[in-house]
């Protein structure tokens, strides 16, 4: 296995453990998570030759539709997350209110 493909592999399995910790709602971990992910990403895509990159084009548009499916789920979960935020801030207002 070349060391393009065993980068990708990484990659991968990286992705899923992504997705875990949202299922797991394990949110601040995940950012953190995310970031390094991010890194690994650039590290792939700099330190690789166009030639190798184009022998796994295909492994690398795949990991790009995962990463556009975190992306979406990411977004997603944030924006529950908000407005929870909103909603819990909203009702201890309206306690404070009736106090």
């Amino acid at each position: 296995m070349t060391n393009t493909k065993a980068q990708l592999e990484l990659l991968f399995e990286f992705e899923k453990k992504l997705n875990l910790l949202l299922d797991e709602e394990q949110y601040e971990l995940f950012q953190q998570q995310q970031d390094l992910f991010t890194d690994q990403i650039k590290n792939l895509l700099d330190n690789n030759s166009e030639n190798s990159l184009s022998a796994v084009i295909k492994e690398l548009k795949l990991l790009e539709s995962k990463i556009e499916a975190l992306q979406t789920r990411s977004a997603s979960y944030f924006e529950q997350l908000k407005e929870k935020s909103l909603l819990q801030k909203r009702n201890k207002n309206k306690i404070k209110a009736y106090k």
